[in-house]
């Protein structure tokens, strides 16, 4: 059987463009790379980043793990990144919207029974 061995750069590179496809360059001013984990939703992503934060909880209070196993730190950073920052904001001015339209018709079912009696 003929051993495959590379000769050029450019066949390198060619041969890399097949298998190396997990990670891709950030697009974005922090440098690094990205690479995609795929969820059915946000309560997946988010499901899986507490349970990420309730594994990191239960060694550090119990010391299962020697610390030197396991770098905490890191688990947590993968954490952080799955919890959605900019849709949690767009959940608060949603909730902003129907407490401020709860509070509105509150108004209104107020100043229409005031009306009633009169």
């Amino acid at each position: 059987m003929e051993e495959s061995r590379i000769k050029t750069f450019e066949e390198l590179k060619h041969l890399a463009s097949y298998h190396f496809k997990m990670l891709r360059p950030a697009q974005s001013v922090y440098e690094g790379h990205i690479r995609e984990i795929k969820f059915d939703g946000y309560s997946d992503m988010i499901g899986l980043g507490v349970n990420l934060i309730r594994i990191c909880l239960h060694i550090v209070q119990t010391d299962e793990l020697d610390n030197r196993d396991i770098y905490i730190g890191s688990v947590l950073e993968l954490a952080l990144q799955l919890i959605p920052s900019a849709e949690l904001e767009l959940l608060d001015e949603i909730y902003k919207l129907k407490i401020s339209d709860s509070e509105d018709k509150g108004k209104n079912t107020k100043d229409t029974s005031e009306k009633q009696s009169t």
